[in-house]
C-alpha cells in the first residue's frame, strides 16, 4: 500500500493468528481546521444559583501545528467576551452570570488559514430564592483604637460588597471565650459572619504580625459563621504608621472567610501540599485556576510552600504573585486584591462579585521577589490559624 508523502501517518500493530497485522490511520495532506475536544463548564464548578461565577474550559489543537486564536461568548449575546491567543494551550475562564435561565456558551476557534471551527456549550443557573445581603459583624475583645477600628470598619464594608448573599440560616449558641478568650457570648441564628477582635502580644515586634481563622462552621455549607482575628500589639503602631494596616486587616478577614484556611480542611483544593512533604504545593479551584489562566499562568495555581506553618500552604506564592494581597509577606503599600483570591471566595462557596477587585498583573520575571530564605531576615509575616469547630 502506498501513501502520500505530505500524510501524517499513524500505526499500530497487533498479532492475529500467529502473525504480525499492521493497521494505519491515513491523515490527509493539509492543511486542516482547528479541532476542539473540550468547550464545558470545568470540573467542580457547579452551576449552583444566581448569581453565579461559572468557570469555562477548553483544549483545542491545530493538526498543522498552527497557532491558534480563540474568541469565546461566554453568556450567548452574541458579543465576545474574551479572545485567546495560542488558545491550542489548554485553558480556562470566568464567567459572571447575574440571572437564573440557560445560556448558549459559543468558541471559535480560527488558525487563519482555514474555515473557522465554532463549538457550543449550555449553562444553566438556578434562582437564587430569597437572598439577603452579606455582612460582616466585628466584635471587639480588647480596645481598639480610632485608626484599628476604621481599618476594620473599612474591610468589613469590602468584604460586605464582594461577597454578594448571605449564607444559610445557622443556630449559634456559643458560650463566653470560646473563640476568643474575654469574648462575649453568642446566640441566636446567623446567616453571616461575626469576628471576634483583639489585640495581645504574640512574638515582640516583627515577625508575627496578626493571626486569624474561622472558628465555628455550619454544617450545611462548611462556611464559617464565626471567627476571629488578632493582631500582636508590638506591631499594630508600626502599621498604622507605615500606612499597611488597611492591607492587614483585608489580609485577615480573607483568612476568617476560608481563604488559606480551609482551601484543605473542609475541600481539598491543594495539591502537593508542604506540610505533606510537597515542594511545589498547587491551589486547584476551578474558579482562580481561571483567573491565573487569564492572567498569563499555566496549570494550577502556585501556593507558597515556605515560612513553616501559618504561611506555607495558606497563601499565594510570594515568588509568583509578588505584593498580592494573600501572599504570606507584607513588606509595603499597596498590596492589590486580585481577581484570583476573590475567585478563590467562589471556589469555597461564596456568590462573589469578581470586579471589585483591585488592577493587578502578574509581576515580570524582573520584579519578582523571592520569599524569605536563612540567609536574610525573614518579611513581617501574616499567621493564621484553621478553624476550631464544625456544627
Amino acid at each position: 500500500m502506498a501513501f502520500v508523502a505530505s500524510g501524517v501517518l499513524a500505526a499500530g500493530c497487533t498479532t492475529a493468528g500467529g502473525g504480525l497485522v499492521t493497521t494505519s490511520t491515513l491523515v490527509p495532506p493539509g492543511p486542516h481546521s482547528p479541532v476542539v475536544s473540550l468547550f464545558a463548564p470545568a470540573a467542580g464548578a457547579g452551576f449552583g444559583t444566581a448569581p453565579a461565577l461559572l468557570t469555562l474550559a477548553w483544549s483545542v489543537s491545530d493538526p498543522d501545528g498552527t497557532p491558534v486564536i480563540c474568541r469565546i461568548d461566554a453568556d450567548g449575546n452574541a458579543t465576545i467576551d474574551f479572545v485567546i491567543s495560542n488558545c491550542q494551550i489548554p485553558g480556562s475562564r470566568n464567567v459572571a452570570l447575574p440571572n437564573a435561565g440557560s445560556y448558549r456558551a459559543s468558541l471559535t476557534a480560527d488558525d487563519g488559514t482555514q474555515t473557522p471551527v465554532t463549538a457550543t456549550t449550555t449553562l444553566t443557573v438556578g434562582a437564587p430564592g430569597t437572598t439577603t445581603p452579606f455582612s460582616i459583624t466585628v466584635r471587639p475583645v480588647t480596645p481598639l483604637s480610632t485608626p484599628l477600628q476604621a481599618a476594620f470598619t473599612k474591610a468589613a464594608a469590602r468584604w460586605s460588597s464582594i461577597v454578594t448573599r448571605s449564607l444559610d440560616s445557622a443556630t449559634i449558641d456559643l458560650p463566653a471565650g470560646y473563640c476568643v478568650a474575654g469574648s462575649a457570648p453568642l446566640t441566636g441564628t446567623l446567616n453571616n459572619l461575626v469576628i471576634d477582635v483583639h489585640v495581645a502580644p504574640i512574638d515582640g515586634a516583627g515577625g508575627i504580625l496578626g493571626q486569624s481563622g474561622p472558628c465555628v462552621l455550619w454544617s450545611t455549607d462548611n462556611l464559617p459563621r464565626v471567627g476571629d482575628i488578632e493582631f500582636d500589639s508590638a506591631d499594630v503602631t508600626n502599621m498604622i504608621a507605615a500606612g499597611t494596616i488597611d492591607d492587614a486587616v483585608l489580609h485577615e478577614m480573607a483568612h476568617v472567610l476560608g481563604v488559606g484556611t480551609l482551601w484543605n480542611y473542609t475541600r481539598s483544593l491543594l495539591a502537593g501540599p508542604a506540610s505533606g512533604g510537597g515542594s511545589d504545593p498547587r491551589y486547584t479551584g476551578p474558579r482562580a485556576v481561571a483567573e491565573y489562566s487569564r492572567l498569563g499562568g499555566t496549570s494550577a495555581v502556585p501556593v507558597e510552600g515556605t515560612g513553616g506553618p501559618g504561611t506555607a500552604d495558606a497563601h499565594w506564592r510570594e515568588s509568583t504573585f509578588g505584593t498580592e494581597l494573600m501572599t504570606g509577606y507584607i513588606t509595603g503599600h499597596p498590596n492589590p486584591l486580585s481577581p484570583l483570591t476573590i475567585a478563590s471566595v467562589a471556589d469555597l462557596g461564596y456568590h462573589v462579585d469578581v470586579t471589585k477587585s483591585d488592577l493587578y498583573t502578574l509581576p515580570g520575571p524582573a520584579a519578582l521577589r523571592a520569599g524569605p530564605t536563612p540567609a536574610a531576615p525573614p518579611a513581617p509575616t501574616m499567621v493564621l490559624h484553621g478553624p476550631k469547630a464544625a456544627l
